[in-house]
């Protein structure tokens, strides 16, 4: 109950640290209704050709007292071009944003995150070069628009920050999906070479020890299957292992 003009740099000093280490309650997060991980997907799958998706739902925060939810999902490969920009798919409130792309924190936040570490390449300071399609959507009861023709969505710290970890979050699955895939192409290699020379060493070792040429091939030719067996794996489409009964492998 003091008065402004009464309150000197000293009171001015204590005041900003009184409020910096007051612990204000966070306002309620219940009122926000995201998509999901699952619809996220369903919706990419109906709508983008391609063999890997991925889709991430960041847990509710909040920007100037304002509670929102990032979320974000990916698709890659597929019929989708590789040597084009990635598209980005931007929403805010299930509402998608055609216009004013360099404006939106969702652009941005794709192109600050690192996709060289997930196996894509990306020049300094642009989109990822590659089969890939990028989807954010933001919910919130007070989305901050860069204008009243609500085109973008404004660039806060927390908003970016959200967006960047719901992007990094897929990027790991798509870096562990693109490693698994280069193992599997690698260790489809070493079997071909190990077929490559079979039939020789068969016939070498037969005519050096007396033993069954057949038998003997057959003998390397099955261990050569079993120490490469990953190149027979199968992914589905979240780049996960399936078994021969059809079912995800642990």
């Amino acid at each position: 109950q003091t008065w402004i003009k009464s309150i000197g740099h000293g009171d001015a000093e204590q005041l900003y640290k009184s409020i910096q280490d007051t612990r204000i309650i966070a306002p309620p997060t219940d009122c926000l209704v995201p998509i999901g991980p699952k619809a996220l997907l369903a919706g990419l799958l109906k709508e983008v050709y391609a063999e890997f998706f991925a889709a991430s739902t960041r847990p509710p925060t909040v920007y100037r007292g304002n509670p929102f939810q990032i979320e974000a999902a990916i698709a890659f490969g597929g019929d989708l071009a590789r040597d084009e920009s990635t598209r980005v798919l931007r929403f805010a409130n299930r509402v998608p944003l055609l216009y004013q792309q360099s404006s939106c924190s969702s652009f941005k936040s794709v192109i600050d995150t690192s996709w060289k570490n997930y196996g894509m390449s990306q020049p300094r300071g642009s989109l990822p070069v590659g089969p890939l399609v990028v989807f954010i959507h933001m919910v919130s009861v007070w989305v901050p628009f860069t204008s009243e023709s609500k085109e973008a969505i404004a660039d806060y710290d927390e908003i970016r920050k959200e967006m960047k970890l719901a992007l990094q979050d897929c990027g790991r699955k798509l870096g562990t999906y693109l490693r698994r895939r280069k193992r599997m192409a690698r260790e489809a290699e070493r079997r071909s070479a190990f077929e490559r020379y079979i039939g020789e060493i068969s016939r070498s070792c037969g005519a050096i020890t007396g033993s069954d040429v057949d038998k003997l091939y057959k003998a390397l030719r099955k261990q050569a299957r079993r120490r490469t067996e990953e190149a027979d794996a199968m992914l589905d489409d979240e780049g996960r292992v399936i078994d021969d009964g059809g079912r995800l492998a642990s």
